[in-house]
């Protein structure tokens, strides 16, 4: 069966000597393993379609007890540049680091070939939003990875009474339902975090993503949200939840920010 549907890149690596085998997040048959015969080739027809975070309309053969299914066309639908090239922005490595991050829990946490129409959607939202944002585009990274635990079926249960009670001491995240909760609750598994960074939890958890992008952190209060997020995903996902493209942007800031 050939089809022709919308797609995001997810992955791609080397195949042999000239072709690629690609991830696809595809609206009709959801995530689905692909191999771009030929795609390495100078005159390839692909051309840079292929590269993670690309939003591409495909032309795949498909057959269902196939493992890798035969991509022959890829065009892009709406182009990310800002996604795909550094440039002179300093929000250039964060804005990349974290639409390569969001690809990659979604190739990671989905089963194959399960259509999440409304979660594709929301991810090319995500995606365009990231690319676009003038600022604060790093924003856009907790605030998916919370609509992602939700599609999953673990939706944080954020109330605004408990976020209110929080005091100047912090308070505590309860990782199996995602409540917060006073400083001193003890008895489930739970991570302590500051004020500030429990509140910017509750603001990704319940609000779209304009009023989440407009959320001022400087670089201490990122890095515990983004902590406070890794940590309720992981505590769901178990194994699976991967962390090779922050381990990788680590790499990359400690290069170009040496300490002396």
């Amino acid at each position: 069966m050939i089809v022709r549907t919308d797609a995001v890149v997810l992955r791609a690596f080397d195949y042999g000597e000239t072709s690629r085998i690609v991830t696809l997040f595809t609206r009709q048959h959801g995530v689905l393993g692909t191999l771009a015969k030929g795609s390495r080739r100078p005159t390839s027809r692909f051309g840079a379609t292929l590269q993670p975070t690309a939003y591409v309309q495909v032309v795949y053969y498909y057959k269902a007890e196939r493992g890798l299914q035969t991509l022959r066309e890829a065009t892009h639908l709406q182009r990310f540049p800002r996604l795909a090239t550094p440039d002179a922005d300093p929000e250039a490595l964060p804005r990349i680091t974290a639409g390569l991050r969001i690809v990659e829990l979604v190739r990671a946490l989905l089963e194959e070939r399960d259509a999440n129409p409304p979660l594709f959607g929301l991810l090319v939202q995500t995606l365009a939003w990231l690319d676009a944002a003038p600022a604060h585009a790093a924003n856009a990274l907790p605030w998916f990875q919370l609509r992602l635990a939700a599609h999953l079926g673990f939706t944080p249960d954020v109330q605004r009474e408990d976020v209110e009670a929080v005091g100047e001491d912090g308070g505590t995240l309860l990782l199996d339902t995602g409540t917060i909760a006073p400083a001193g609750f003890v008895g489930r598994a739970s991570v302590r975090a500051s004020r500030p960074a429990l509140r910017a939890f509750a603001v990704f958890a319940r609000t779209d993503l304009a009023t989440a992008g407009r959320l001022r952190l400087d670089a201490d209060q990122r890095t515990e949200i983004e902590a406070l997020v890794d940590a309720y995903l992981r505590y769901h996902t178990e194994d699976v939840y991967p962390d090779r493209v922050r381990r990788v942007a680590g790499q990359m800031a400690e290069g170009l920010n040496p300490r002396r």
